[in-house]
């Protein structure tokens, strides 16, 4: 074993030895090396503890060996930035309207040459959809809004890209000229195209383009000129996808998505309510809020999923969420929302049709919203003061200011020191 020891001591005292080994895309580097005993003040120090723990003997030398090893993986390498594509005829040509989708895969193609991933229609709609942006009314005036200085930002989060690229044909016309004895139709396209990165909404690429294209011989009404509108069509997409991708590297990408979760708040007008008929309460916390859900009743979800009861503070990735707030008898609510730090969401909730027809009016649900917390409490046993002042507002008196339920040990100070059970 000893001389094994010596053997290997002096392959290693010739230098290093560097050893990579490749094991599931990771590398393993390590590095060894023979410990001087007279200049390793470890070697020395464990020298002096041996002597010390063995009176009677000598250390007659020390060795050691010293491997240190370094885990190596693959950098992740940047996703190709993700790109939409918005384009809008501006022009009154005939047939133009119809090029509008042959602009966006022409111009689609060059940016895919690029490097750029392109957001198909099909993504672009589902990106839509799921935010409830349902209908061709809504859409138009959503991509409407961003041609004319509306939310970018707010529309790359929905469509979880990088950048969008806005394209408009502004002008398309034909003139007649003669060159020479010759009569020729010059076909004229012009072409505006805008990118802006998804962080803060700021252009990165911008160009007005235009092109003249001579055609021989005369053009008359009905001949089909959109042939000579997609040549300059095609001419601009090869323009714009070569300078494009000269420029592409040196684009401010948009910050990745925060990772960490923040906190939100959610409450609403029956949670009001509730928390109104609690002035008299008297129990732990942990009791209260078991009361508030259970006589609440009103559920969060964020994104379709359920993620508690409201009054309460939830967690959810900075952005823009689906908020979707409900409760029975109440019309859902819901709406897109940005999630920040801290954010407070406030919900009023107004009766359905079915609510309408069992509580008649919002005072009578208030009324039976009473009840229901007073037999709630009366059942876990929970001790009620009620000041009768305070209940006016859900109460269906006959009087004004008399409360429509039967009242227990009413005393002068105008409590009620037991549970309310039943209306009259």
């Amino acid at each position: 074993m000893n001389t094994n020891r010596l053997s290997l001591a002096g392959r290693w005292a010739a230098g290093l030895m560097v050893l990579a080994v490749c094991r599931l895309s990771a590398q393993v580097v390590s590095e060894a090396e023979k410990l001087d005993p007279q200049s390793s003040a470890e070697l020395q120090a464990f020298k002096a503890k041996v002597q010390a723990a063995n009176p009677g003997m000598d250390v007659v030398s020390v060795e050691a060996d010293l491997v240190k090893r370094a885990v190596l993986a693959p950098r992740p390498q940047p996703q190709n930035p993700k790109i939409a594509i918005f384009v809008k005829n501006q022009t009154k040509t005939p047939g133009m309207d119809d090029e509008v989708d042959g602009v966006r895969d022409r111009i689609s193609a060059e940016l895919a040459g690029a490097g750029l991933i392109v957001l198909d229609k099909t993504e672009i709609a589902d990106g839509f959809n799921r935010f409830k942006v349902t209908t061709a009314e809504e859409r138009a005036g959503l991509v409407e809004g961003i041609f004319t200085g509306g939310s970018t930002v707010r529309v790359a989060q929905m469509l979880g890209c990088d950048y969008i690229m806005l394209v408009s044909i502004v002008g398309a016309s034909n003139l007649a000229r003669n060159a020479g004895d010759k009569p020729v139709t010059i076909f004229t396209l012009r072409m505006t195209s805008k990118v802006n990165e998804a962080a803060q909404g700021s252009s990165v690429y911008g160009s007005n383009w235009s092109n003249k294209l001579p055609v021989p011989g005369q053009y008359t009404v009905g001949a089909d000129a959109m042939n000579y509108y997609n040549d300059l069509i095609d001419q601009w997409a090869k323009a714009t996808g070569e300078e494009i991708a000269g420029k592409v590297q040196t684009w401010r990408r948009a910050a990745p998505a925060d990772a960490n979760l923040v906190d939100f708040s959610v409450a609403t007008t029956v949670d009001e309510l509730i928390q109104g008929l609690e002035s008299g309460v008297r129990a732990p916390n942990e009791l209260l809020d078991e009361m508030r859900r259970l006589v609440g009743g009103v559920t969060v979800e964020i994104d379709g999923a359920t993620v508690g009861s409201s009054p309460g503070t939830f967690k959810a990735a900075p952005g823009l969420h689906q908020l979707r707030i409900t409760r029975q008898w109440m019309k859902p609510w819901q709406q897109t929302v940005n999630i920040q730090p801290g954010a407070t969401f406030r919900v009023a909730l107004e009766l359905s049709d079915a609510g309408l027809q069992r509580y008649t009016t919002q005072e009578g649900f208030r009324a039976a919203a009473a009840v229901a917390y007073a037999e709630a409490a009366m059942r876990k046993g929970i001790k009620v003061n009620f000041d009768t002042a305070a209940w006016r507002d859900v109460s269906v008196g006959n009087k004004g200011n008399e409360i429509n339920l039967e009242k227990k040990e009413l005393h002068q100070s105008g409590t009620v020191n037991q549970a309310v059970t039943t209306p009259k």
